[in-house]
């Protein structure tokens, strides 16, 4: 088992509701979100270091959760949401094929690149980046977890091939005893 020295706790956002709420009217409220999302899943799709993370996936359901998600981050993420938690869980499989804070990084210059699209302002959209950037972290944690859950893999796979010419050595060794005892 991997261990996991990130906290637990929720980080995605910070300041008060009133705040949050504020800088989402600031970017253009929900309309604009909207668009947000979808150019931000063009931008995603079409990036050779992240288009195969998205191979199988129904992309309309991931635009509904990035639209939930960055509605939240942008107003208020209820206290029993365990974002990293969440995070880990839900990307688990892509870390184990490779996802990694570079590939964070990539997105968020496409969040940047999305939000100039859109003619946010230049320092809104460093305040909305400085919203989601202490989840760099997580995709971090979930790229070593992987790390290790592999070498664990490689370590027993290993052991297994050792253990099976130890076996053979075994009924060998056996066989040419049984086979001199007789000759």
């Amino acid at each position: 088992m991997a261990a996991t020295t990130v906290s637990r706790t929720a980080v995605l956002h910070y300041g008060a509701p009133e705040r949050r709420a504020a800088m989402l009217e600031k970017l253009g409220g929900q309309d604009t979100l909207r668009k947000a999302v979808d150019i931000f899943y063009e931008k995603q799709l079409s990036d050779p270091a992240l288009k195969a993370f998205f191979e199988g996936a129904n992309i309309q359901i991931l635009k509904w959760h990035q639209f939930n998600l960055m509605s939240i981050a942008f107003t208020a993420v209820p206290e029993q949401l365990d974002v990293a938690a969440l995070i880990m869980a839900k990307h688990q499989r892509l870390f184990d094929e490779g996802l990694s804070e570079e590939h964070f990084d990539i997105v968020i210059k496409h969040f940047r690149d999305t939000l100039r699209e859109l003619d946010v302002d230049d320092s809104l959209t460093e305040e909305a980046v400085a919203v989601v950037m202490p989840l760099r972290q997580f995709f971090a944690q979930g790229a070593a977890d992987a790390k290790i859950r592999q070498q664990d893999i490689r370590w027993r796979q290993h052991a297994a091939k050792v253990a099976a010419i130890a076996v053979i050595g075994f009924v060998a060794a056996g066989v040419w005893r049984r086979h001199h005892k007789t000759n």
